[in-house]
């Protein structure tokens, strides 16, 4: 029989102390511990694999601990150890995703009745508790209301939501957040360290990052890269092993996407394609490298970022080619064809049209102010090239100077209403009345505003 334990079990937390970006339940746990003021519910949520049932396990050693110190147990005696070891009398643990109807909650409840056997309080640890029936819930309403004094109830779920409100209003709630990937990266680190394996800084990051935040997660992936690379993990045999886009992708697609190459950008992805890619993964890169361009460009902070720092250093760079308006258009592109592309029967076909839109949606969006700007320039044209006054003789050759006063007044107020009132447009003396240079104004609208309107449905 295989004495191989996976890190997950093998290193899980067995303190308070041990536990990563928790320490808000841990150090109130403890308090409770230390002043004796141990309610008789909890309720822990959050994400898979931050911490809810070991959290739960280590409270009930430390309540349970006759060695107990500082609200921490001392993982020694036989009560720790049997805990520990999933064999103590007093301590419970139920699945409520695969028991989850009323006889369960019954045989809780008759179980409940007999005090401890060898420690001080008798615990129910219930893990996903949302996946109970309504009957069973409405069966657990009784028992968690009036619960004898050595009673108490640990009730964990992924869903909270999902719970009753009658069941949650008798628990203290304590919401678990996800873990740092900074501290998922030290955990880490101290296994590789504790099982002599060597691993890179770019590995453990990338590890990390896969954990999604959960570290039960980040040290599964550990340990199958440990059966992969052997006893010398590196980041280029880790990242072809595990079939990832490299994050050199997402910037050689957003370059298309900015200059608008269609062509390139689908010539690009059928190479890509070609690797076998996740295409669920690649579309969920795509979104967040946007994102990040849209957090750096936004408030010009790479250290919002969770990527190393040569990555942030070019999000730093890429950030600027693009402007606030643009990045917003391609996430709106992106969030609408989220769910169309999560239930797609092909999502490869799918993908190519999302491509090519997001490399023709800010071509084809003219801004404003720069409409505005060469309709000024045309109009000005207009204005100042037909307005010079052509030279003026007299019947009998007498040259400009000699002209009456009253002809020059004239001219001199002709010119002056034209420049200074440049929203007026000027009229031929001819027949038809056109402006003068009308034609060139209409062309230039017609140009700017014939091309084809860009919508989002």
């Amino acid at each position: 029989m295989s004495t191989y334990k996976v890190s997950a079990r093998k290193y899980r937390p067995q303190k308070f102390s041990d536990v990563s970006s928790q320490e808000f339940v841990t150090q109130t746990l403890k308090n409770a511990i230390l002043t004796k003021k141990i309610a008789h519910s909890y309720l822990f949520s959050g994400p898979r694999g931050v911490g809810k049932t070991t959290i739960a396990r280590i409270y009930a050693k430390a309540l349970n601990c006759p060695n107990s110190k500082d609200g921490e147990p001392c993982n020694n005696c036989d009560s720790c150890s049997e805990i520990t070891g999933g064999v103590h009398p007093d301590v419970f643990e139920l699945d409520a995703a695969s028991n989850r109807g009323i006889d369960d909650v019954r045989a809780i409840q008759d179980a409940a009745k007999f005090f401890p056997i060898k420690g001080r309080f008798k615990f129910f640890i219930v893990d996903e508790v949302h996946m109970l029936t309504q009957q069973a819930f409405n069966a657990l309403l009784k028992i968690l209301e009036e619960p004898p004094s050595y009673l108490i109830f640990i009730l964990a779920t992924t869903n909270p939501e999902k719970i009753p409100a009658t069941i949650v209003s008798r628990c203290q709630r304590f919401p678990l957040q996800r873990i740092k990937i900074a501290e998922i990266i030290n955990s880490i680190k101290q296994i590789a360290k504790e099982e002599k394996i060597k691993i890179d800084n770019d590995s453990l990051f990338l590890i990390a990052k896969l954990g999604d935040g959960a570290l039960r997660d980040a040290q599964g992936i550990f340990d199958l890269s440990v059966s992969f690379c052997g006893e010398d993990i590196k980041y280029k045999e880790l990242k072809h092993f595990l079939n990832i886009p490299d994050k050199e992708i997402y910037f050689k697609i957003s370059e298309y996407i900015r200059e608008g190459n269609a062509k390139e950008i689908l010539n690009y992805f059928s190479e890509l394609n070609d690797h076998g890619f996740d295409l669920q993964t690649f579309f969920n890169g795509i979104t967040e490298h946007f994102r990040d361009l849209m957090i750096v460009n936004s408030t010009g902070k790479t250290e919002l970022l969770d990527e190393s720092d040569s990555i942030k250093e070019k999000y730093s760079s890429e950030a600027k080619l693009f402007s606030a308006d643009q990045i917003s258009r391609l996430m709106k592109v992106l969030f609408e064809a989220e769910n169309r592309f999560k239930y797609s029967s092909n999502q490869k076909i799918l993908l190519e049209a999302i491509l090519v839109e997001l490399s023709r949606v800010n071509t084809e969006v003219l801004d404003l102010s720069e409409i505005l700007s060469e309709i000024k320039a045309v109009k000005k044209k207009s204005l100042t090239e037909p307005s010079a006054p052509a030279e003026i003789k007299s019947p009998s050759g007498i040259t400009d100077q000699n002209l009456n006063d009253t002809v020059k007044e004239e001219k001199k107020a002709e010119v002056k209403s034209i420049t200074e009132a440049p929203q007026s447009i000027p009229v031929n003396n001819d027949k038809t009345g056109k402006p003068e240079n009308s034609s060139d104004i209409i062309s230039k609208l017609k140009e700017l505003f014939d091309t084809e309107e860009y919508k989002i449905n």
